[in-house]
């Protein structure tokens, strides 16, 4: 009797069926039992601890500090950044926010938000350019 395979996991149709989402999925041998015992190897899926988001972003501009600001994921957030400069002439803060389905890019001034921007879904990518009513904005 011949056993047939299909990648180490899956079934003749879909040799690939990891989701990602943390279990046990059968090896297989052809998606199914042994005709007298049930199969017993299993390779385990695990969830990876930490955050799939890049450790900074950086903005091409900011209206009033007119250069790049390169923002730091906030501590414990996975999909949130912030930079500001309480030296400047106006305190100047930067936000960056995946909420909603998709990421937001707020500049600030004085705690005063003056510009939004609307960027990607992707809740792992903040990176692409974002829209504003005016003009827009690079994140890298």
């Amino acid at each position: 009797m011949a056993i047939l395979r299909a990648g180490p996991w899956g079934n003749l149709s879909d040799s690939f069926q990891n989701t990602g989402t943390a279990g046990a999925y059968p090896v297989n041998i052809a998606k199914g039992n042994w005709p007298t015992q049930n199969w017993a190897a299993y390779y385990e899926v695990e969830v990876a601890a930490g955050c799939a988001t890049p450790a900074t972003a950086t903005s091409n501009d900011h209206l009033v500090y007119g250069g790049p600001v390169t923002m730091d994921r906030v501590a414990g957030e996975c999909q949130e950044y912030y930079w500001s400069d309480p030296s400047g002439p106006y305190y100047g803060e930067a936000d960056l926010i995946y909420s909603g389905g998709y990421w937001t890019y707020t500049e600030s001034t004085s705690s005063a938000p003056y510009a939004s921007y609307g960027g990607g879904t992707d809740p792992d990518d903040p990176t692409g350019t974002y829209y504003g009513t005016f003009d827009t904005r690079t994140i890298t």
